[in-house]
């Protein structure tokens, strides 16, 4: 298998490792998404939904896959991954759909649904991600607006450090995808470093970085060496995406790994 890093830009000559940072130089890359506000061409209703807030999440990223990243089989090529409500919803008291209501938004959700393909992914201080595999279909047909805010104007904003798509917007901005080749841990799943293990540590013993590690720190990708920001969570295979903090996300500085094949998830702070 291959493993692969992602650039943001709007031409492939002109891309960096997270919209406004480090110039990024990589070997023919290639279109394969976007990220912003922005998401694919699902359902409207499917929009994924915060389970407190009822808000809809903030889209984040939409990748059309490598063959080999492609677990569900190619009838899902691509995934949209997005962030939502944040520690502080109160769970105790979740919107709940209703048509007589007062409030808006839980008018609004009566005519919302899951989609098929969602799989809702929860951290461990109570934050809501989704992850959606797409049909060809779905991908192709964005870049599409969020459902419209059904809020009255000059509502305050969601209070529960989460991110949603009435609250948090962000311009569109193209993801491309490269060939990795300098790295050892291609296609090994990536473990905490222990002496005789096929997987190789990026840090030195007095934990400098090695130099086939160094260039490749503080980008995203799939596959190959993670570089968390804490500990590595536990369960990865080699069909992982790692993602820095892009189109508004807020990993608090640090970056999260999202598994294609066993579907572990975890983020860690700067």
């Amino acid at each position: 298998m291959k493993a692969y890093d992602l650039g943001f830009g709007d031409s492939a000559d002109k891309l960096a490792e997270t919209p406004g940072g480090e110039p990024l130089t990589l070997d023919a890359p290639v279109r394969a998404g976007w990220i912003g506000s922005e998401g694919p061409a699902i359902d409207p209703a499917t929009w994924p939904r915060g389970p407190v807030t009822g808000l809809p999440m903030m889209h984040a990223l939409t990748l059309r896959l490598p063959a080999d990243f492609q677990r569900r089989g190619p009838g899902f090529p691509a995934i949209a991954f997005f962030q939502g409500e944040g520690q502080f919803a109160d769970a105790t008291n979740p919107v709940q759909a209703d048509p007589d209501s007062d409030d808006p938004v839980a008018r609004d959700l009566v005519a919302t649904r899951l989609h098929a393909q969602l799989q809702l992914l929860h951290d461990e201080i109570g934050g809501v991600f989704a992850l959606i595999w797409l049909t060809e279909a779905e991908f192709a047909g964005g870049p599409v607006a969020p459902p419209a805010d059904v809020r009255p104007p000059g509502s305050p904003v969601a209070s529960d450090e989460g991110r949603n798509a009435w609250d948090d917007m962000h311009p569109t901005v193209g993801v491309w995808l490269a060939e990795r080749t300098a790295d050892p841990n291609i296609g090994i799943p990536p473990v905490e470093y222990e002496p005789n293990t096929r997987y190789q540590d990026p840090l030195t013993e007095d934990s400098g970085w090695n130099p086939w590690a160094e260039p490749l720190f503080g980008r995203s990708h799939l596959g190959g060496t993670a570089f968390p920001v804490q500990a590595l969570p536990e369960g990865l295979t080699p069909y992982y995406l790692e993602i820095e903090e892009v189109a508004g996300m807020n990993f608090g500085g640090g970056n999260a790994q999202l598994d294609l094949e066993s579907g572990v998830f975890d983020w860690s702070c700067g």
